[in-house]
Parts: structure tokens; sequence; C-alpha cells
């Protein structure tokens, strides 16, 4: 069975959506890491909005005594991560595409399928993508691609793993009734189990890798690059074919400037004081 591999840049850049507790330095006291880490997407935003979040988010950081890039720096880097799977592809030199929303895995699939026939994929991902409130497979998205391939018989199996450092948090605990007959095909694990276990990759023909910008800061946008350079040559399917569901091209970095970011923080932070003191 030829094998299609799938990652997402968001595999690599962690969060604390998961934790319980978040401790806050500048508060003295702790809040559920689903509101400290407000991850939430859509690839419907304007990118003005899209920016505006992530400028919110550092700031709210900051007000907290939490240091974002810190937080989201990489505990697997780029380089480790592919000299691991070069061992799986036994040094097979694969095609590879780029986009920035996942969706477009499912078009590759489905293309790599009627190319090859039965197609195995094996993703690297911090959301498993079949299908969350989306269960609609006429309905293609960056959530629900997986969902998509399995139902149209161009996923034969479909091999989920989950970076170490979310284990598999996101998938337990949750009844997923729609995945039931789909059961036998897919199987979850974790980064770590997923090298140690023995053999390679049966009869690799792809890759695709995303960017998935509403889950990743634009501080990390030059390391998307690096991956996708590590594949030699990557065709990136937003320039050539057009983008779907999203106004990026990750041929692109987005603007950042820490310097201009943390400026605009202390004009907002002096203009707070002079409110106080003006309703006191």
């Amino acid at each position: 069975m030829s094998t299609l591999v799938s990652i997402d840049w968001d595999f690599f850049i962690p969060h604390g959506m998961y934790k319980p507790e978040v401790y806050l330095p500048n508060v003295k006291d702790t809040m559920p890491g689903l509101l400290v880490f407000d991850w939430q997407m859509s690839e419907a935003r304007h990118p003005a909005l899209e920016d505006a979040v992530w400028r919110n988010r550092a700031a709210n950081f900051k007000r907290w005594g939490l240091d974002i890039v810190e937080e989201t720096k990489l505990p697997l880097s780029v380089d480790d991560f592919m000299t691991e799977l070069s061992f799986k592809l036994n040094d097979a030199v694969l095609p590879a595409w780029k986009a920035d929303s996942h969706a477009w895995a499912a078009i590759v699939a489905r293309d790599f399928h009627n190319q090859y026939g039965p197609l195995s994929v094996v993703n690297f991902d911090a959301h498993h993508d079949l299908g969350y409130e989306n269960l609609d497979p006429e309905k293609l998205a960056c959530d629900n691609w997986v969902l998509v391939g399995l139902e149209n018989g161009h996923i034969q199996d479909y091999t989920l793993v989950y970076p170490d450092w979310l284990g598999k948090a996101e998938w337990r605990g949750v009844k997923r009734p729609h995945l039931k007959r789909f059961s036998k095909r897919i199987r979850v694990t974790t980064w770590s189990e997923w090298a140690k276990a023995d053999g390679i990759l049966d009869d690799p023909q792809a890759a695709f890798v995303c960017r998935s910008s509403s889950w990743t800061p634009p501080w990390l946008d030059q390391g998307f690059q690096d991956l996708g350079d590590e594949w030699g040559w990557t065709e990136c399917l937003d320039c050539n074919h057009g983008k779907h569901n999203t106004a990026y091209d990750v041929c692109e970095n987005r603007e950042w400037d820490w310097a201009e970011i943390w400026a605009e923080e202390k004009v907002r932070a002096e203009a707070f004081e002079a409110l106080k003191k003006i309703s006191s």
C-alpha cells in the first residue's frame, strides 16, 4: 500500500490548552490552560484580524508574566524530526507539496489514490482532523479532511501521530460515533511511540506540509519555511492552484516585529493608566 506523509506545522508548536491550571506570576494566581492558551481558530478570518489576535495574545502573556516565545518554543527541532523521519522513509526522496490549509491534503490524497490505489496516510499533527463539529464530507475543511478521505475511499488507513508535548490528551475521553465504522482503519500514537516502532513506511509516494496560520504564531513562520526546505523542493498549492478557505500564501512569512509589538503595548498601558487617573 502506498503512503502519503502529511505534516501540520502545529505538530511542533506547544500549547497548554489541556493543562488544568497555569500559574500566572504577575497575578499570583492560576487559570485553566484553555483560557490562557485561547488558540481558537478560523481559516476564514481576515489577516488583519488574525494579526490583532496574535498581538493580543502576546500582550496578555506579558501582563500575566509569561514569556509567549518561550512557551511556544519547539520541543522537537525540525532537523531532529526530519532525521528520524528519513529513517522511516528509508531515505526515499519524495515529491512534496505545501499550503496554508490542511484541507489541501484531501485533494493530494484523492489524486494519489487515483494513481496508486489504496492509500495509507501518516499524519503528524496536534489535531486529529477527523471531524469536530463539521462532519459533512461535502464540506471539505482543515478539520475534517481525513474524514472526507475515509468517506470517499481515498484513504484506506490512517495513522495519527501526536506530538510528545501533547500526548493523546485531545483523543482520550471523547466519544466519536461517526468514526465507529472506521475504527479498524485508524491508529493513534505519539511521536516517541512511532519513532521507536520497528519498520519503515510502506511504499512512500508523497509528502504534504501545511502551516495552519490560525493555529501557529507568526514569529515562527521561518521555521515552517525550514521544514519545507528539508524536502529539497515543495510545490506551493496556494501559489499555483489557489488558496483554500484562507487568505495566506505560505511562500510568504507573515509580518511580525517584536519591537513594534512592545512599543504598541507600552502606549496602550500608558493610556490605561491615564484613564484610571481620570476615573479616580
